[in-house]
């Protein structure tokens, strides 16, 4: 019974879906996956996303400098030595107008870090584990709506303006196995209502294509637990290359800033580690990516597409002691379609 009332579901479905115009579509007239919000829709399009998104960080860096682990635990009880996130996120797209296109994204996301400790101190006693330690925290992160309205459209060229706000979701009050709170890269959220305005742009010629986009992120109040994230600035741009009508190839430059945490967990130990203190959180870092979009013209799968991103850090300087990402990996599906 429920497997037939699963079929009908699908089977209603079906009938309000077409395909025409969206299944014409090159493979590069989506950014790479790694870029969101980079494309409005027709009046009547939906397009349904998911990426799942993989990051490692490891070893410490203090500006642009390498800075070993025993000269932290010099100054701290405590430092991390290893870090991976990974994140689910599930997205939506729908065009009530040919100017105006709804966004809205979920994720989830599971994160782990190493520390180590030990007794051995320059100067002070601490009363803390030795060793090497792990922590993890997993849940949903902080839900995003966005507005895309088309400024401007030629043949080749769309000019578009992103208009978002971040809801505070994500959980700030992870804690570790004894109770105490995790610091502030193991948190799932802001804790804040957050502006997330920007402006993208995207062409085509030819066998090419290109774009650019410049976003912020902009807290709106101090959270719950009387701190606030600093504010992000990311701008980046692309070039891409279509092989056939299935394939095509990027390459792509992410510059990021983010400024550090204002305020203070008040539960929050300063000398426990560097990723314990708030004035240990800002960084500018320049990132290059390559890419490759796929999708299905025609077939059983026609609509639906692949994607792949791989992104390496070229410069890095991170606002005292901090970890320095070594490497993120993106994977996407998106599936347009046209509701009657």
């Amino acid at each position: 019974m429920r497997r037939n009332t699963f079929y009908f579901i699908i089977l209603i479905f079906a009938l309000f879906i077409s395909f025409t115009d969206i299944a014409r579509a090159r493979p590069d007239c989506h950014a790479p996956i790694g870029v969101m919000g980079e494309h409005g829709h027709k009046a009547g399009e939906m397009m349904l996303a998911y990426r799942f998104m993989v990051m490692g960080m490891q070893g410490l860096q203090s500006g642009t400098d390498s800075v070993e682990t025993a000269d932290v635990l010099k100054d701290f009880m405590m430092a991390p030595t290893a870090m991976d996130m990974r994140m689910h996120m599930f997205g939506a797209m729908f065009a009530p107008h040919d100017k105006i296109t709804l966004m809205g994204m979920v994720s989830y996301q599971q994160r782990y870090m190493e520390m180590e400790g030990a007794h051995l101190h320059a100067t002070g006693h601490h009363d803390h584990p030795v060793g090497m330690h792990e922590m993890s925290s997993a849940g949903i992160g902080d839900v995003k709506l966005d507005s895309l309205l088309t400024f401007w459209k030629s043949h080749n060229v769309t000019f578009l303006g992103n208009v978002g706000v971040s809801f505070p979701t994500g959980s700030i009050t992870q804690q570790a196995d004894d109770g105490s709170i995790l610091p502030y890269p193991m948190q799932l959220g802001s804790g804040s209502f957050e502006a997330r305005p920007g402006i993208t742009v995207f062409g085509t010629h030819g066998n090419w294509s290109y774009g650019g986009q410049l976003r912020g992120t902009f807290p709106l109040n101090t959270n719950a637990s009387e701190y606030q994230h600093g504010n992000t600035l990311t701008a980046t741009t692309w070039g891409a290359r279509r092989v056939n009508n299935w394939i095509s190839l990027s390459a792509r430059l992410l510059f990021s800033h983010k400024g550090n945490i204002t305020g203070n967990h008040p539960d929050l130990d300063l000398n426990r580690s560097p990723s314990h203190r708030p004035d240990f959180q800002g960084f500018n870092r320049l990132d290059v990516a390559i890419s490759s979009n796929l999708i299905v013209p025609e077939g059983a799968l026609v609509g639906q597409r692949l994607a792949i991103e791989f992104m390496l850090p070229v410069y890095q300087n991170l606002t005292r002691t901090q970890l320095k990402n070594t490497w993120r990996l993106t994977l996407g599906w998106q599936y347009a379609f046209r509701l009657l």
